[in-house]
């Protein structure tokens, strides 16, 4: 009984080895999915506070230009 050095495709060291590459690779891609989700959460709230502060403006420029044309057709 002698240890073989020919590689066994099937053996138990063969397929634990697959297994772990493939759960290497499996963290590595959801360390990605992470990263890409961080960052999708911070372009997402930028652009939500954009929308809010051009709503303000708008909003304070629609007054503006109200209270100007009821200042103009007072005076005419």
């Amino acid at each position: 009984n002698y240890m073989s050095d020919k590689y066994e495709n099937n053996s138990y060291d063969a397929v634990l080895s697959r297994m772990e590459q493939k759960l290497d690779t499996i963290v590595e891609n959801i360390d990605g999915i992470k990263k890409s989700h961080a960052d999708l959460d911070k372009r997402v709230s930028n652009l939500e506070f954009f929308k809010y502060y051009l709503t303000g403006m708008m909003a304070i420029i629609t007054i503006g230009a109200n209270y100007l044309m009821t200042k103009l057709k007072g005076e005419s």
